[in-house]
C-alpha cells in the first residue's frame, strides 16, 4: 500500500512536470483560447457597428474593424521582442485581463451613454495592441507545451475555434444588434476574455517551467535584439521560400475583397444569395481547420503547404469562369479550405523550426511582412478592376496564376527537397540544437 501511494504520487508529480501535464490541461487550454477566439469574432462586427451608431463615416468604421492589423504595423515589431525576452505563458495573463478590462470598461461606458468616437476607437486601438501580444505569446506557448508531433493538431483545434468565431461571433452580435442591445455585445465579449483567462490561471500549474532569460537589456538593445531574429529568419532557406512564397500569395489574395462584389455586380446576386457564397468560404476554412492534421500526416507538411497554396491559386482562378452562384460558392469553398489548410501548416513550420529563443521575433516579423502587404494587395486589386471597366475577373485570373507561379517558383527554388527530406523543413535538426523542438 505505501508503494502504491508513493507510486501514485511519483506518477502525479512526474505528470505535473510534464510540458502540458497531460489531456487535461492541454485540453483546458485549448478550450479556453477557444472560447478567447469568440470573443474576437464578436468584436469584428460589435465595435465597427458601435462606431457607425456615433458617426456615419466608412473610414472611422473601417479603422475600428481594422483595429488588430492596425496594432501589427504599429507594436509587432516591438511586441515579437518583448515576448522573446518576458515569460510568454504572463504575457497571455496580462494582455487577456486587459482585453477583459478594456471591453468591460467599453460596455460600462455604453450604459453611461457616454460614448464618442475618440473613446471607441481608442479602446479599440489599445484592445487591438493587446491581441497582437496575446497572439504572439500564444504561439510560444504552444510550442511549448505540446511535443512536435502535436503542434498541427493544436493548431488545428484554434484554427477550427478561428474560424467558428468568425460566422458565431457575427451572429450573435447581429442577433443583439436587431434587439437594440448591441451593448450587450461588449460585456459577453470581456466575459469571453475572462474566461480564457481563468482558463490559464487553472492550468498554470502544469505550464512548462520558463526558460532562464537573457541579463536585463534597455529598450536600446531592442533593435539588435529584431536584428537578430532578423538575421536568423534570413539564414535558413526554407523559411527564407515560405515566407517569400507567402508574402506573394498574401500580396495576390487582397483580390478576396472584390468576392462581394462580383456576387452583386458582376453576377447579379440577391443579398441571400451573396450571404450564402460568403458562407461558402467560412464552410471551407472549418473544413480545412478539421482536415489539415490528417493530411499533413499523409502528404508531409511541406509537400501540403504547397499543393494548399496551388489550390488556392486555382480556386480563385476559378472566381473568373464562375458564372452562377454555385459555382462561385463552390470556388469559395475550395479556396477557404485551401488557405486555412496552407497558413495552418506554415504556422506549425516556423513553430518547429524555429528556436524557442528567437519565435516571437520570427512570428511577428512574419505576420507584419503578410499584412503589411494587404493593402496594397487591395489598392492594384481595386484599381485593375476599375481599368477594366467594373470587371473583377481578370483581376482574379490574374491573381490566381500568379499564386500558382509563386508556388512553383518555391517548389522549385527549395521546398522540393524539404518535402522529399520527409515533409519537414531541413534545418530542424540545427533547430533543434539551437533549443527548438
Amino acid at each position: 500500500m505505501a508503494r502504491a501511494a508513493i507510486r501514485g504520487r511519483a506518477g502525479r508529480a512526474g505528470r505535473a512536470g510534464q510540458p502540458g501535464g497531460g489531456p487535461w490541461p492541454r485540453g483546458v487550454f485549448l478550450s479556453g483560447q477557444a472560447v478567447s477566439l469568440l470573443g474576437d469574432g464578436l468584436a469584428v462586427l460589435a465595435v465597427p457597428l458601435l462606431v457607425l451608431d456615433l458617426s456615419r463615416s466608412p473610414l472611422v468604421s473601417a479603422l475600428s474593424a481594422a483595429s488588430v492589423t492596425v496594432g501589427y504595423l504599429m507594436v509587432g515589431l516591438p511586441a515579437g521582442v518583448l515576448v522573446d525576452r518576458l515569460d510568454a505563458w504572463r504575457v497571455l495573463l496580462v494582455t487577456e485581463a486587459l482585453r477583459a478590462g478594456l471591453f468591460a470598461a467599453l460596455f460600462g461606458f455604453a450604459a453611461a451613454g457616454l460614448l464618442a468616437v475618440w473613446l471607441v476607437l481608442a479602446i479599440a486601438f489599445a484592445a487591438g495592441a493587446c491581441s497582437v501580444f496575446f497572439e504572439t505569446a500564444l504561439v510560444v506557448v504552444v510550442k511549448d507545451l505540446f511535443p512536435a508531433g502535436r503542434l498541427i493538431r493544436a493548431n488545428s483545434v484554434l484554427e477550427l475555434a478561428s474560424q467558428l468565431s468568425l460566422v458565431a461571433g457575427p451572429a450573435v452580435v447581429g442577433v443583439l444588434a436587431a434587439v437594440g442591445s448591441i451593448s450587450l455585445a461588449l460585456l459577453a465579449d470581456a466575459l469571453t476574455f475572462a474566461i480564457s483567462l481563468l482558463s490559464l490561471l487553472a492550468v498554470g500549474r502544469w505550464r512548462p517551467r520558463p526558460q532562464a532569460r537573457p541579463p536585463a537589456r534597455g529598450w536600446r538593445a531592442m533593435g539588435t535584439e529584431l536584428r537578430a531574429g532578423l538575421r536568423y529568419l534570413a539564414s535558413v532557406r526554407v523559411l527564407v521560400i515560405l515566407t517569400a512564397v507567402q508574402v506573394v500569395v498574401n500580396l495576390c489574395l487582397a483580390v478576396e475583397k472584390l468576392i462581394i462584389f462580383d456576387a452583386r455586380d458582376t453576377l447579379g446576386l440577391t443579398s441571400s444569395l451573396v450571404a450564402a457564397v460568403v458562407a461558402a468560404g467560412g464552410a471551407g476554412g472549418v473544413i480545412g481547420a478539421l482536415s489539415a492534421s490528417r493530411l499533413a500526416g499523409w502528404i508531409g507538411e511541406i509537400r501540403l503547404v504547397v499543393i494548399a497554396i496551388v489550390a488556392t491559386g486555382v480556386a480563385i482562378a476559378s472566381m473568373s469562369t464562375a458564372g452562377s452562384a454555385l459555382s462561385l460558392a463552390a470556388a469559395n469553398l475550395g479556396y477557404g479550405w485551401a488557405l486555412v489548410v496552407a497558413s495552418l501548416v506554415n504556422r506549425t513550420q516556423r513553430q518547429w523550426i524555429v528556436p524557442r529563443a528567437m519565435l516571437g521575433r520570427v512570428t511577428s516579423v512574419v505576420r507584419v511582412l503578410f499584412l503589411a502587404v494587404d493593402p496594397l494587395g487591395v489598392v492594384i486589386a481595386g484599381t485593375a478592376t476599375a481599368a477594366l471597366g467594373g470587371d473583377p475577373r481578370p483581376v482574379f485570373l490574374a491573381a490566381g496564376t500568379t499564386v500558382v507561379a509563386a508556388a512553383a517558383a518555391g517548389w522549385l527554388a527549395g521546398l522540393r527537397q524539404a518535402g522529399h527530406d520527409g515533409g519537414r523543413g531541413s534545418s530542424a535538426g540545427p533547430a533543434r540544437r539551437a533549443g527548438g523542438r
